[in-house]
């Protein structure tokens, strides 16, 4: 794990990792729902499958297991 600030904090790489797919999780949700049930979709090959509001929701998921999971603790130590 890397120093925080220099004061004996340390912070998972696995938060950040977990922060910003959540952030592309929260962004890509609400477009490919607009998408879907707007009937606005891509004419593509595969549009019926709507991947970006999957891909939206299993980032969304995966991103917040990962920020709760590795968020940083008053006091406490982020052992994994």
């Amino acid at each position: 794990m890397a120093t925080g600030t220099g004061r004996g904090e340390a912070l998972s790489i696995w938060f950040f990792v977990g922060a910003l797919t959540l952030v592309y999780g929260i962004v890509l949700l609400p477009y490919g729902a607009w998408e879907w049930f707007g009937h606005h979709e891509a004419h593509t090959v595969l549009n019926n499958l709507h991947p970006t509001f999957w891909w939206g929701l299993l980032l969304t998921v995966f991103g917040g297991f990962y920020t709760i999971r590795f968020r940083p603790r008053a006091g406490g130590s982020n052992k994994v």
